[in-house]
């Protein structure tokens, strides 16, 4: 789970540009707790979405693993969330925004451990 996580706010932070807002929320949710990365960046185009999750692939394919990271991190999350019974949810409009979620099940969060 530490490694979905990390890969959501390193997305964030390295493919926005500078001065983008980045949010990052947990919070309990009906059917369990949801994690959310967001921002209010460029945006992804709709047709780059459902391949996201998918080994090797970029949006931009003039990145190199030298100038762009491999390609796996969002495989990785996609993975790492099916293990946990999730999955991961991706809302993005050009020029609006990106929001990156999941929620785990309510029978995965500890109980009373403040």
């Amino acid at each position: 789970m530490r490694s979905a996580i990390s890969n959501l706010v390193y997305n964030a932070v390295n493919h926005t540009p500078a001065g983008t807002h980045i949010t990052v929320r947990w919070q309990h949710v009906t059917h369990g707790a949801e994690f959310s990365v967001e921002d209010n960046g460029p945006g992804i185009a709709s047709e780059h979405i459902p391949r996201l999750t998918e080994r090797f692939y970029r949006v931009d394919k003039a990145r190199s693993r030298q100038t762009g990271g491999s390609g796996l991190g969002l495989a990785i999350v996609k993975h790492a969330l099916n293990h946990h019974e999730s999955r991961l949810i991706i809302d993005s409009s050009p020029g609006k925004g990106t929001r990156f979620s999941f929620v785990l099940p309510e029978r995965l969060i500890a109980k009373n451990c403040a």
